[in-house]
């Protein structure tokens, strides 16, 4: 939800003011001096989303049902989230909120790309949490290598047995003639 807030925030703005100084002095005057702290901000939900596709593979792992899956209307708090910001960058840069504030390019721009934002990040979001629960039931399973080994056996034939002489026909033998 950060990244495309803040995708949608920049994308809005560059499409608002196409001279990279006309957008300079629009950001400067709107409050967006707090830029310098997106990397900060981006490792901290890059480090929450590692942290929760963790848990997510270790209930897997562990063989706990699949709870629910989030309402698709969490779809609606990127726009929301955006309109908040932009209304409290505003109240505290110049101390009060504009009332033309959702008259303006740069606010509409980047309101309107905040849905497919959303969508795209309510995507991404089913997909990795479907991954994290399948690499932890494949760590459970554990791996299935089998190799099955050949090993000569001695093969044992039983002799057939040798009949009686008299059952051949033959007679007994009898003392030698000299």
């Amino acid at each position: 939800m950060f990244g495309g807030l803040l995708a949608g925030h920049i994308l809005g703005y560059r499409l608002a003011f196409g001279d990279p100084h006309a957008r300079a002095d629009a950001l400067a005057q709107s409050g967006h001096s707090y830029f310098r702290f997106v990397p900060l901000a981006l490792a901290v939900s890059l480090t929450v989303l590692v942290v929760g596709l963790s848990l997510q593979a270790f209930a897997g792992f562990r063989g706990r049902p699949r709870r629910a899956a989030a309402s698709p209307l969490i779809v609606l708090l990127p726009p929301l989230a955006f309109v908040t910001q932009e209304v409290i960058e505003r109240a505290a840069h110049i101390g009060g909120i504009p009332w033309t504030l959702p008259l303006q390019p740069a606010f509409l721009f980047g309101l309107a790309l905040q849905l497919p934002f959303a969508l795209t990040a309510l995507v991404l979001a089913w997909v990795l949490d479907s991954a994290a629960r399948a690499v932890g039931r494949a760590l459970r399973a554990g791996p299935r290598l089998e190799f099955p080994v050949l090993v000569p056996q001695p093969v044992r034939v039983a002799a057939a047995p040798r009949p009686a002489g008299l059952a051949r026909g033959y007679g007994e033998r009898a003392p030698p003639l000299r």
